[in-house]
């Protein structure tokens, strides 16, 4: 996926159905390499992120099947220590998920690169430091991250600076089979993290405390393989809920839980939008104007910094929104990277280190470039909102995180075209 270009300024309506978490299924994938044995997952996302995780374990020597049911098999029993090639590894941010999960089962990993979208440093010193607390050192040569735990992974207590997702999910996996008890104190609470610790009960790990800021892990000798059903991508949920605010509505999603979006529905509602919510489904439309609002994103259940860049976009609709809309950043620094995209096509936005003003403005069609993922999202709901042709290059990145875009924006009503 190249470029996509929208024919703007349709109302759209309808149902989306949601796919599975690329969130939750990245650490997932990753993790059954600590069962030896061969794992079904079921509502596995076909987005680029996770085709490419599952290349990587098929390096590492994985058996992938992709069964007529639309399940997919990964047979982790042949899985050996090594070094996934860097083309791969680069690629994605959940690359690093690796390093857990190698050290647990092998007691030592290798790393060569470490991708994903680019939001300033992102640092894994959180992960690095608590591996170290449980008992491995760093034995790095030239830009390949290598380390080894050469008496085994062993319990410990570990304090993250802050809630860090990657970080709680990283030693998470390390722990199950480590030595003894490991603690881990302020660790994140996001639903991801919930499914991760999930699939790895129900493989035979024994842990307490998920869902709050304190996780403990008991370590046990082995996990086996197990059947896994991926949860509903929240962020994806979140987008076309997003969109049936820019372009009308009513837009229904189906297959999501709505505990997972608490947050944002209430910043919707704020907004004076339409909200209904069911069993498994939401429904978001606002066939008058809507009021901008005050965002802070933060960590689960605050709102989701994955979710900021969509709402930046409605924002600036002037045919839309009404007054000043608002968002201080509070995860990652440099999210505000679509703010240009948004500005070639007539936004106005003032933006100060991590806070971002908004005013509704008359947009018009542009060709712009997706910065990453989320900021792509950004730029497709603001060109279907604004009548003309518009053109989004870079859009791999947004094949990153949605699985059939343009089947599903077409079955709402959207003119689009993926290249």
């Amino acid at each position: 996926m190249r470029r996509i270009v929208v024919e703007g300024g349709r109302r759209l309506s309808g149902e989306v159905q949601i796919g599975g978490s690329k969130n939750a299924a990245l650490p997932i994938l990753f993790a059954g390499i600590l069962t030896g044995e061969k794992c079904l997952f079921v509502n596995l996302p076909r987005v680029s992120d996770v085709l490419c995780a599952l290349e990587i374990l098929r390096f590492l020597g994985a058996r992938i099947s992709f069964l007529k049911s639309g399940e997919v098999s990964v047979d982790y029993s042949g899985v050996r220590c090594g070094c996934p090639p860097v083309a791969l590894t680069s690629a994605i941010r959940g690359s690093t998920y690796l390093l857990g999960a190698m050290l647990a089962r092998f007691g030592e990993a290798r790393l060569g690169g470490v991708g994903g979208c680019d939001f300033g440093s992102r640092p894994i010193d959180q992960h690095l430091l608590g591996f170290e607390r449980m008992g491995a050192r760093e034995a790095s040569q030239g830009e390949m991250l290598i380390l080894k735990a050469e008496g085994g992974m062993q319990g410990a207590e570990i304090t993250l600076a802050m809630p860090s997702v990657g970080a709680t999910a990283n030693l998470m996996m390390a722990a199950v089979l480590a030595k003894g008890e490991t603690v881990i104190f302020n660790a994140a609470a996001e639903p991801h993290v919930t499914a991760l610790a999930d699939f790895l009960i129900s493989a035979g790990a024994k842990i307490r405390g998920v869902g709050s800021s304190t996780v403990c892990i008991e370590g046990v000798k082995c996990l086996n393989g197990v059947r896994n059903v991926i949860i509903p991508d929240m962020i994806e949920a979140g987008t076309y809920l997003a969109l049936g605010l820019a372009c009308t509505g009513p837009v229904r999603v189906r297959g999501v839980e709505p505990s997972h979006l608490g947050s944002v529905l209430d910043s919707f509602r704020a907004m004076g939008a339409q909200v209904e919510v069911g069993q498994g489904w939401i429904m978001t439309a606002s066939p008058g104007k809507y009021r901008s609002t005050e965002i802070v994103t933060g960590p689960f259940p605050a709102f989701p910094t994955d979710l900021h860049p969509q709402l930046g976009a409605l924002f600036c609709l002037e045919n839309r929104a009404c007054g000043m809309g608002r968002i201080d950043e509070m995860v990652w620094e440099a999210r505000f990277g679509y703010v240009k995209g948004l500005c070639a096509m007539g936004a106005k936005i003032k933006t100060d280190g991590k806070r971002a003003e908004f005013y509704p403005s008359c947009l018009h069609a542009e060709r712009v470039s997706a910065p990453d993922l989320r900021g792509g999202a950004a730029l497709l709901i603001a060109a279907l909102a604004t009548p003309g042709r518009s053109e989004i290059l870079n859009a791999f990145t947004i094949g990153r995180g949605y699985e059939h875009l343009e089947a599903k924006l077409s079955a709402l009503g959207a003119r689009i075209k993926v290249y």
